[in-house]
């Protein structure tokens, strides 16, 4: 696969997810992803995309104004 936006060379990787919703942020690590060599784009297979939504819409709840998690550990 080639970068979209440069044409670079993507590789698999995990990465760090942030969401920022104002009043607080959300740090998902270890995310499956693919990402541009050059310039670092980032890639998110459709079943990730679900997984990282569904992951945000349950810490939304929390009242911590940040909350990491690993992503594995609530895929699983």
């Amino acid at each position: 696969m080639k970068c979209f936006k440069c044409d670079g060379e993507v590789k698999e990787k995990n990465v760090n997810y942030v969401v920022d919703l104002e009043d607080r942020i959300i740090i998902i690590k270890g995310v499956p992803a693919k990402v541009c060599t050059q310039c670092n784009e980032q890639y998110f297979s459709d079943e990730v995309s679900e997984n990282i939504e569904k992951i945000v819409n349950k810490l939304r709840e929390l009242e911590l104004e940040i909350t990491i998690v690993n992503y594995k550990e609530k895929v699983a």
